[in-house]
């Protein structure tokens, strides 16, 4: 099992979207207000994981930049000396109008989520007209330096199979990684059989249209296998959650907007968090972090793999 050094830090369950395999529309019930942590409280949880190792930490939603002054949280958490990464989740729809504070407050680079580069399923997907000012938000966040911009793309058969080649093209255009990830059965009815693709497949429909792949070795790529396009910029890589599991390397936790602590993307186990840090004894947050470390080192892939699937929406766990 890998050092875990990653927090990933879901500071709301709201979102401006609708994904089908993430929000489908008709959600109505979110986290009541004062259930969700606040910021001091979050500043405060991560400054104990960086105590036991953790220097990594990414935000991530709902989508995080509905949320009041998100500047305000990434500038404390990059005020504590052993967070080295900042980084974002986002959809890109606010991302050109807040790039340039982002980055100014610490954060040190984003990853855009964008399942479509054809207005029309974009919206579908979504619910919402916005494919152009996602654009317009990646361009932006280049132009600030919040880079690699990555962008994540999860591929559905029958939806977006179709666009790979298109994918590759913007990588190259822009100057962006696209991350193609697996559909995953992550609390919705989106995910069947017939809809997911295999990386093994997406792979080899680039290297039939692009020839073989180049593979990018190097720290930072987190659980995608990179690979460089010949004859171009682009730069892809393939999330492989489903196919080839990798959680003998996951080095990542999970904090929920309402303070719930998971250990594994695919289990539905929870530390409560919350309930310790408004407790009466702050001690009792480093000791709960402690014994999540150590059932977290003793998780290991085959039994993830038992419990596939978890019933929490993925925009109540943060992406």
């Amino acid at each position: 099992m890998a050092k875990i050094t990653y927090l990933r830090i879901s500071v709301t369950d709201r979102c401006n979207f609708r994904c089908k395999y993430c929000m489908p529309s008709g959600i109505k019930q979110f986290i009541p207000h004062e259930e969700v942590l606040r910021y001091e409280e979050i500043i405060e949880i991560t400054k104990a994981f960086s105590e036991f190792g953790i220097e990594a930490v990414r935000i991530t939603g709902g989508e995080p930049l509905v949320k009041k002054q998100i500047e305000t949280l990434i500038e404390k958490i990059s005020q504590i000396p052993e967070i080295k990464d900042i980084s974002m989740t986002t959809n890109g729809y606010k991302l050109k109008e807040m790039a340039a504070k982002l980055k100014k407050s610490g954060l040190n680079r984003v990853n855009v989520s964008v399942d479509s580069l054809k207005k029309e399923k974009f919206k579908f997907m979504t619910g919402v007209d916005g494919l152009e000012k996602v654009i317009e938000g990646i361009r932006e966040s280049i132009e600030q330096g919040l880079n690699p911009v990555k962008v994540n793309t999860v591929l559905i058969r029958g939806f977006n199979d179709d666009e790979i080649e298109d994918f590759v093209i913007f990588s190259d255009k822009f100057g962006v990684d696209v991350r193609f990830i697996e559909l995953m059965p992550v609390g919705g009815k989106f995910f069947s059989r017939e809809h997911f693709v295999a990386a093994s497949e997406m792979r080899e429909k680039v290297e039939s249209m692009f020839g073989e792949l180049e593979p990018i070795k190097g720290k930072g790529n987190g659980p995608a296998k990179l690979f460089k396009v010949k004859g171009t910029n682009a730069r892809i890589g393939f999330i492989t959650a489903i196919s080839e599991h990798f959680c003998d390397s996951c080095n990542r936790l999970r904090l929920t907007s309402d303070g719930k602590l998971r250990l594994c993307l695919m289990r539905d186990d929870e530390i409560d968090l919350k309930s310790i840090i408004r407790g009466d004894n702050p001690e009792k947050l480093r000791e709960a972090i402690r014994i999540a470390l150590e059932r977290k080192s003793m998780v290991n892939g085959i039994e993830a793999l038992k419990s596939i699937g978890c019933d929490r929406k993925m925009f109540t766990i943060g992406g």
